[in-house]
C-alpha cells in the first residue's frame, strides 16, 4: 500500500509535507506525481465482487488504485501524449475533425473523473474537481449556513451596476475564475495579465456608463460593496480544524483594498488568532455543504465587530500563515495522510 500525492513539481508546500513523512513514518511508500506526468493509457474494472479499480500507465511508472492507502490532491493535472496533427486544407474535414476530437476530449475528461474516484477511495484531502470552485455559488451556501458576505451582484446591465453602486459610499469588483498568464509580446518584453480587486467610487461607475455610452457590457463582472475592515483574517481549514491568522493591512495603502497586494517592503504585521466558536460551527457547516475538506478561507473583521465571509480557495498557499504563526500545517497534513481510516 502506498499514500499519493499529486502536485507541481515545484511546490515547496508538498515538500516540507513529504519531510514531515519520512521523518514521521519513514518506511511508507510514498508516490508523487507532478504536473508533468504524463498518462500513456488507462485500464478501468468494475466488477461485482470487486468493485471499481483503475491502473494508469504513466511516463513515471504505473498506479493501482487497489494500492493507494490515502491520496492528497495538492495541484497539478495529468498530461495525455495523444493529440491529433492537422495538416490538410479541407475546411470540412478540418471541422469534422475537430468535432471528434471535442468528442474525445470530453470522454477523457469523464474518465479522468472516474480516475480520481478510484483514488480517493481509501481517504483524501482535497479533490481534483475544487480546481473549479464556483465563487458566486460559494458565497450562496456561506450566507445559507449563517455567515454574513458582502452584499453582490453579477451583471452586464450598466443600469443595474449604477442602481447598486448608489447604495454605497463604493464598491470593489473582483474575478469570477480569472488565471492570470504572461506571455512574451516583442523580444525582451514580457506581458503579464491578471485581474486584481479594484475600489470603484460613484464616479468611476458614472465614468465607465458615459465611456459605454450607457449600453450593455460586452461581458458580465463581479461586484460587491466594499466593506471597511478592522482587520483581514486568513483562515486554513483542515478537516474541522481551523488555523487562523489576523492581518493588519489597513495601516498601508498598497494592502488596504486587498492585503494580497503585497508590501515586501513594509510587510503587514501578522499574528495567530481564535475565531469564535459559533464562526467556526458556520464555516464547518459551509464547508461541508461544498463537500470540501481543506481550503484557505479569507474573512475580514469590520468596525462594527462583524466577521464577514469572501471566499474560500482549496489549492490556496499556507506556508505563509504557517511559518508566520507556528502552526506546523504540513506537520498536521502529513498526521492526517498517515493516520488510519475509522
Amino acid at each position: 500500500m502506498m499514500h499519493l500525492i499529486q502536485s507541481n513539481k515545484n511546490d515547496r508546500s508538498t515538500n516540507d509535507v513529504l519531510d514531515w513523512i519520512f521523518y514521521l513514518e519513514s518506511k511508507n511508500k510514498i508516490c508523487r506525481i507532478n504536473n508533468e506526468t504524463v498518462i500513456q493509457s488507462i485500464s478501468f474494472k468494475i466488477s461485482n465482487t470487486e468493485g471499481l479499480s483503475v491502473e494508469l500507465s504513466t511516463d513515471q511508472g504505473n498506479i493501482n488504485s487497489k494500492e493507494i492507502k490515502k491520496f492528497w490532491y495538492r495541484r497539478g493535472n495529468f498530461k495525455s501524449n495523444k493529440g491529433f496533427t492537422l495538416s490538410m486544407h479541407d475546411t470540412k474535414l478540418k471541422q469534422m475533425i475537430f468535432r471528434i476530437q471535442d468528442n474525445f476530449q470530453r470522454e477523457n475528461e469523464r474518465m479522468i473523473d472516474n480516475v480520481y474516484s478510484a483514488f480517493e477511495k481509501g481517504g483524501r484531502i482535497n479533490r481534483f474537481q475544487e480546481n473549479v470552485t464556483n465563487k458566486v455559488h460559494n458565497l450562496s451556501l456561506a450566507n445559507d449556513a449563517g455567515l454574513k458576505i458582502p452584499e453582490t451582484l453579477v451583471t452586464s446591465n450598466i443600469d443595474e451596476l449604477l442602481s447598486f453602486s448608489a447604495r454605497y459610499d463604493s464598491i470593489i469588483t473582483k474575478d469570477i475564475e480569472f488565471n492570470s498568464f504572461q506571455f512574451t509580446y516583442t523580444e525582451g518584453s514580457e506581458v503579464y495579465i491578471h485581474q486584481p480587486v479594484l475600489k470603484l467610487s460613484k464616479s468611476d461607475i458614472q465614468n465607465l456608463s458615459i465611456q459605454n455610452n450607457g449600453k450593455e457590457f460586452s461581458h458580465f463582472s463581479m461586484y460587491q460593496e466594499y466593506t471597511e475592515k478592522k482587520y483581514e483574517l486568513r483562515i486554513f481549514y483542515l478537516k474541522g480544524k481551523f488555523y487562523t491568522m489576523a492581518i493588519f493591512s489597513q495601516a498601508n495603502e498598497k494592502t488596504k483594498t486587498d492585503f494580497r497586494n503585497y508590501d515586501n517592503e513594509r510587510p503587514n504585521r501578522c499574528v495567530p488568532y481564535q475565531l469564535p466558536k459559533e464562526i467556526e460551527k458556520k464555516l464547518v457547516s459551509f464547508m461541508q455543504s461544498i463537500d470540501m475538506n481543506s481550503g484557505s478561507i479569507d474573512m475580514i473583521y469590520t468596525p462594527e465587530k462583524e466577521y464577514v465571509f469572501l471566499e474560500v480557495n482549496p489549492i490556496g498557499q499556507f506556508q505563509w500563515l504557517s511559518k508566520c504563526c507556528n502552526y506546523d500545517i504540513e506537520r498536521q497534513i502529513a498526521f492526517d495522510l498517515l493516520k488510519e481510516e475509522i
